[in-house]
């Protein structure tokens, strides 16, 4: 049983989190879906139901898998997902924007706290975002899982923080918009989860230590 202490490190997410792209997910899939000349059979909450069921090596390889798992979970041709998935346009890493509370949070705790960045999603295209963000050096360490690390709510990018920053699992918290991989990563390891939903969360799941509103609503926790 994990002992919870007195906290010293604050993990976060970053995607839906901290930031979110200018074209939203939903958008991006309906063009697809347009793009291909089929009529949606999918949305959204499907595929963050999907999301931590799969380890990809590269975003087409994640969108083929996820998309496939969905086809086959209602009886669609794959070959269809396979097509959705080469149609599907990635945003520009950089076309992203700061959520509610983002940098006066972030600004405001790494004067007390040992911050820490875990996300799913390769480094290049995170770095990119952090870049357009201007973060800084603000987190103390940052885990990029996928490829051969196992994503979120696997427990190795949370342990990998961990270590990075000295921390137990019983001082840290994790930040993050997801039940499923944020949440539920968070809670298997005994870390006190926070989730802030997004407008594209999913919003059944396990649940979370603690839930905002914004980021504006994060100190008062600690």
């Amino acid at each position: 049983m994990t002992t919870t202490r007195t906290p010293t490190t604050v993990l976060f997410d970053l995607d839906n989190t901290l930031c979110e792209h200018t074209t939203t997910f939903s958008d991006r899939l309906a063009a697809a879906f347009e793009r291909v000349g089929v009529d949606p059979f999918f949305e959204t909450a499907d595929v963050h139901r999907w999301l931590p069921r799969v380890s990809a090596e590269s975003a087409l390889d994640l969108r083929e898998q996820v998309f496939g798992g969905i086809a086959r979970e209602l009886d669609r041709d794959p070959a269809v997902a396979d097509d959705l998935a080469a149609a599907y346009v990635d945003p520009d890493p950089a076309d992203v924007r700061l959520l509610p509370g983002a940098r006066e949070t972030v600004d405001a705790l790494s004067e007390e706290y040992r911050l820490g960045l875990v996300t799913n999603g390769g480094r290049a295209v995170q770095r990119a975002k952090l870049d357009a963000l201007d973060f800084g050096d603000a987190f103390e360490t940052s885990v990029y899982a996928g490829g051969a690390m196992p994503v979120k709510p696997d427990a190795e990018p949370f342990e990998r923080a961990l270590s990075a920053l000295s921390a137990a699992p019983g001082e840290a918290l994790h930040v993050g918009d997801s039940l499923g991989s944020d949440v539920a990563g968070a809670n298997a390891l005994g870390l006190r989860s926070v989730w802030v939903p997004h407008a594209e969360s999913l919003r059944e799941g396990p649940t979370p230590s603690h839930t905002i509103d914004t980021l504006h609503d994060l100190p008062d926790l600690l």
